[in-house]
């Protein structure tokens, strides 16, 4: 009897010591190239899987250490030096030290033109190692939002220095493979079926996370939003991460059924509406309002997203530092307000419901992704709200393409767009604004040069805001943080108050992040970090 059952018990003891704990998540399409700098179809959840940088952002938002154990701020804003953490290997069993940073920020600079969205791109001047184990990044001048931006998840993560191409050029060459000091690497991909990730032997932080739990992530490629929650009943799937990846009706049926848990995450960034005064009509900053005034944000927020979201008044989360105003008062729903205006302008509504000036219906175009259900419910809501009012929306369906030609054109009067989350919030944001290709930089063009608020004055705000001399972070004694914190505070307070009062900007909704898994997964909190995915705090 003992020697039937010994090889079982031995078959059984090898199969425990190996067995992989693997999670399997439902996503939409393949990681892509995984290029630490890359854009195009590279996914923001995987790359942050597998690179890291000098500084992250934790749960609340906030800037700590990552790669980098400390740093210190010099020449008021203009200099940083950073510490980096000892015995850190890449996946590959590379050592990471200054001379690999350098090289990463080399590669970076090669292709400003790339990365010109970022402020602090094209505000470094230089990057050099000062020893092994500590680095010097200096700036053209000070930049508020310097920390904030490195924490992001690209282009400032580091792979092996050997995966870099010798012209340093990753723009034109994507990494042989894709090293990094990261939780998990990317062991493989089948195009339009899945990717799959294992932990990465070398690292560092293991410790921290009690091993991580999970050997093996696999992502399965499923498009369709019904086909994700059948493979998530028919246990293809353990987990569906994402609001692009659970239409809401979707999430609030599972969470009344209570079939699988669910979770919402705090507000983790905006949706709002941008209204383009290029539009003749639009030019009045009255008419700008009194379209502010005429939409009904409960109504939205209880119809579309079944109460789980809050309607937003502003353009950014009022729990992240630097986003609140001083003075400004934010339009809110208020029908006999709107109807005031548009009466004093002018207007008179006729048998038709709609109101009517020299003849001509007062009437206005939103643009909207076509294959976006919420954009859609959203507009059809919208549209019979004025209609209340006297005013005719019309609906314009476009393929995303085209719909983001239209934006980055100006070819809109009213269009949906969305900020970027924490570290992208404040700062980095408001940047954008100056850039071409963004609908914000054509809205504001077309404010009249007459009017007190044009372009002109913004991008000078701009520009004064984010140059602050006063880091938030600093910890130099050259510098008093309790009044570089206020001084700042009042700029932003400063800024916001014009920017909002141009009324070119209609917030609705302070969108979540939502997850959906199966019972018995633990550790699932998701937080303000909307497109990062933390699979080293799950278990089982």
């Amino acid at each position: 009897m003992y020697r039937i059952l010994l090889p079982f018990l031995l078959l059984c003891s090898f199969h425990y010591a190996f067995a992989e704990n693997i999670l399997r998540v439902a996503v939409s399409q393949n990681v892509g190239d995984m290029n630490p700098q890359g854009y195009n179809l590279n996914q923001i959840y995987a790359q942050n899987m597998i690179y890291e940088g000098l500084v992250k952002t934790d749960n609340k938002g906030n800037i700590t250490p990552s790669l980098a154990l400390s740093w210190e701020i010099k020449d008021f804003g203009k200099s940083y030096i950073f510490h980096l953490r000892k015995n850190v290997l890449f996946s590959n069993g590379e050592p990471f030290n200054a001379q690999a940073v350098v090289k990463n920020f080399q590669s970076i600079l090669k292709n400003k033109a790339r990365h010109s969205w970022s402020a602090l791109v094209m505000t470094i001047d230089n990057v050099v190692a000062l020893d092994d184990y500590a680095i010097k990044l200096t700036l053209k001048h000070p930049y508020i939002a310097t920390l904030n931006e490195l924490a992001l998840v690209r282009p400032f993560r580091f792979i092996a220095p050997s995966m870099i191409p010798q012209d340093l050029d990753l723009a034109k060459n994507n990494p042989k493979k894709p090293i990094g000091t990261g939780p998990y690497m990317l062991t493989d991909t089948k195009v339009g079926i899945s990717n799959t990730f294992s932990k990465n032997p070398h690292y560092w932080d293991k410790a921290r996370y009690n091993g991580i739990y999970y050997d093996t992530i696999i992502t399965k490629i499923i498009i369709d939003p019904n086909a994700k929650l059948v493979a998530l009943k028919t246990k293809q799937v353990d987990m569906i991460y994402g609001s692009d990846s659970i239409p809401i009706e979707i999430f609030h049926n599972i969470a009344e059924t209570k079939q699988f848990q669910t979770f919402v995450s705090p507000p983790a960034f905006t949706t709002f509406l941008i209204v383009n005064p290029a539009s003749k009509t639009l030019q009045d900053k009255n008419m700008r309002e009194a379209l502010a005034l005429s939409i009904d944000k409960a109504k939205i927020i209880e119809s579309v997203y079944y109460g789980y979201q809050k309607e937003a008044q502003f353009l950014f989360n009022q729990n992240l530092p630097f986003t609140k105003t001083k003075s400004y008062t934010p339009p809110t729903y208020n029908k006999d307000k709107a109807e005031k205006i548009l009466t004093q302008m002018g207007y008179t509504k006729k048998s038709d419901g709609y109101l009517y000036k020299d003849n001509k219906k007062l009437q206005f175009q939103l643009h909207f992704i076509a294959n976006n259900p919420t954009q859609k419910a959203i507009a059809t809501i919208m549209q019979a709200q004025l209609k209340d009012i006297g005013i005719f929306l019309e609906l314009i369906p476009n393929e995303v393409t085209m719909y983001r030609k239209k934006q980055t054109q100006g070819q809109f009067e009213l269009c949906f767009s969305q900020t970027w989350g924490v570290p992208y919030e404040p700062f980095t944001f408001i940047n954008s604004m100056r850039h071409q290709g963004h609908a914000d930089y054509m809205a504001q063009v077309a404010l009249p040069k007459t009017d007190s608020i044009n372009k002109d004055s913004i991008d000078k705000a701009i520009k004064t805001l984010i140059e602050s001399p006063y880091d938030i972070y600093a910890d130099s004694k050259k510098i008093d943080s309790n009044k570089a914190q206020e001084n700042l505070t009042k700029q932003t307070q400063s800024f916001l108050d014009m920017l909002y009062s141009t009324q070119i900007y209609i917030p609705l909704t302070y969108d979540t992040n939502k997850v959906v898994a199966r019972f018995g997964i633990k550790g699932i909190a998701p937080d303000v970090r909307a497109f990062e995915i933390p699979f080293w705090e799950f278990y089982e």
